[in-house]
């Protein structure tokens, strides 16, 4: 059985699954250059199809779109000739609990807003039972988006500034007036404003004044107190009814690992590594009733860089570059870091989700030179933490009251004797958002870091996402490419192919 997922809104993407494992996963951004795109996900699918040509049929992530939208769903589905089915937008988030290897979970999706909800609760076991939701007025994502707008980042991108900036100290806020909070009574969030969007930013500006750095902290602070609150008042609710305490959450406002980690606390909490709406396609095609649970290692879904490719273009820059071999890479590379050099990755296939995680990123020694280096040429805002790579059997060496989190979904204060040790990746409030590694979800990439331990004692290193602020994560080998020249890193390993900066070079 092979089943194709299709997204084609906000953070598009296609994905290939059978019935025991994911094939494919791709956000259409990464071949489009465009973050978070909107539209039909064609390069993707093509990159999938050219892969593999047999599919069974095709699954549609959200039912509501307009006309244009619809018609190149259709025009596809005739081109292709298979069934095509749709499944309600908060149901695709919801069905990625199928990659958690819970028996019976309570599902948690919340996100802006999705074919008239922002809220859906359910029981995951053999199938899915909806016991609770919420319309998009009663939108807590909407709430903390309007807060993102407002203080002056772009809403449904910029999220994670308004996390990041919470964490300052700062005077808290005292209002009167309650904004949001979860019912339960009703069994769902309130929107005291009853305004969304735009309608909603305006109406916190009257609330909210905001005439310094001081104020957008102390706004921010309120925002994610607000979010963790009502949230974790909804899931406690929801789980001393049905006495539930394994939590799947999913939804855009999943990608919050302050509220994470707080759910994570007092509950057995799992995050799919794709909670945005790029997992639309992939939690779509898990509806099939013949698909009980998929394990992943990884997030490796995605473009595969080869080396016969790599050749082809590199020819075409004037650039010193040399071919390593498999078991050479982790010396090679390894001993650059430890030289305090930064280096870029781009080799196998592309992460899914929004996190870099060995096989698109930069990496670095983990001290606040770096960061601030890194900072500089990615013109990152200051105030954006970096995360850290951690070799998983050395995370409680870092890190207080560790759990096994290999995709970056939680938070964990670190321990107060490492903190100038690996102080670039340490946030002001002494937290930290790692990706504990371990040797089989990515053998080359555990093998760079732990040479680097095995040399200096330190099995940790600053892992980013490989792209400029603003840009998606790179693709392609000319991606790859493109972006290490527009910056000033000395290295990049391209596939098997280190290269070495040794000039100005032409952007092809």
């Amino acid at each position: 059985m092979r089943i194709l997922g299709i997204h084609d809104g906000h953070n598009a993407s296609s994905s290939l699954i059978s019935d025991k494992e994911i094939l494919y996963a791709i956000s259409e951004e990464r071949f489009v250059r465009k973050k978070n795109y909107r539209g039909f996900p064609k390069n993707s699918i093509n990159y999938i199809l050219d892969k593999e040509k047999d599919i069974d049929y095709i699954t549609v992530g959200g039912t509501f779109r307009k006309r244009k939208r619809l018609e190149e769903i259709k025009s596809f589905q005739s081109e292709i000739n298979k069934k095509l089915i749709y499944i309600y937008h908060h149901l695709s988030h919801s069905y990625l609990y199928k990659l958690s290897n819970f028996k019976e979970c309570l599902i948690i999706s919340i996100d802006g807003g999705g074919d008239g909800l922002s809220f859906l609760a359910s029981i995951g076991g053999k199938d899915i039972e909806v016991i609770a939701n919420s319309d998009i007025i009663d939108s807590v994502g909407d709430f903390y988006a309007s807060i993102t707008e407002l203080l002056g980042f772009k809403p449904m991108e910029d999220e994670g500034k308004v996390m990041s900036l919470s964490s300052f100290p700062s005077d808290e806020i005292n209002l009167n007036k309650k904004i949001i909070d979860y019912l339960e009574e009703i069994k769902s969030f309130k929107n005291y404003l009853g305004l969304v969007g735009r309608e909603a930013t305006k109406k916190l500006m009257e609330i909210f004044k905001i005439n310094s750095f001081e104020d957008k902290i102390r706004v921010a602070k309120f925002a994610q107190k607000t979010l963790e609150d009502v949230v974790l008042k909804a899931i406690d609710d929801l789980t001393k009814e049905y006495g539930i305490d394994n939590i799947v959450f999913t939804g855009g406002v999943a990608q919050n690992v302050k509220l994470n980690s707080k759910i994570a606390e007092k509950y057995n909490l799992f995050v799919p590594p794709f909670m945005g709406d790029e997992g639309l396609s992939l939690g779509s095609s898990l509806s099939n009733k013949k698909i009980d649970r998929i394990e992943i290692k990884n997030t490796y879904f995605g473009y595969e860089i080869e080396n016969k490719r790599v050749e082809e273009i590199i020819k075409n820059y004037n650039l010193d570059f040399k071919y390593l071999e498999d078991d050479e890479i982790p010396e090679v590379v390894g001993e650059l870091i430890v030289k305090n050099n930064i280096v870029c990755i781009a080799r196998g296939k592309m992460e899914f989700g929004p996190r870099a995680l060995g096989n698109r990123s930069i990496i670095a020694l983990p001290t606040k030179e770096n960061k601030e280096r890194i900072n500089k040429v990615l013109k990152r805002e200051w105030f954006m933490p970096f995360a850290p790579t951690i070799l998983y059997e050395f995370a409680e060496d870092y890190l207080i009251d560790p759990k096994y989190s290999p995709f970056m979904t939680l938070l964990f204060k670190v321990r107060e004797d490492k903190i100038k040790e690996i102080e670039g990746v340490v946030h002001v409030d002494k937290t930290t958002r790692p990706q504990t590694l371990i040797k089989e979800s990515n053998e080359i990439y555990y093998n760079i870091v732990k040479y680097i331990y095995d040399s200096i004692n330190l099995p940790v290193v600053l892992n980013t996402s490989f792209n400029l602020h603003g840009e998606p994560i790179v693709c392609t080998e000319r991606d790859a490419i493109n972006t290490f020249l527009k910056t000033n890193f000395n290295y990049l390993l391209l596939g098997n192919y280190l290269i070495k900066r040794n000039k100005e070079v032409n952007l092809c």
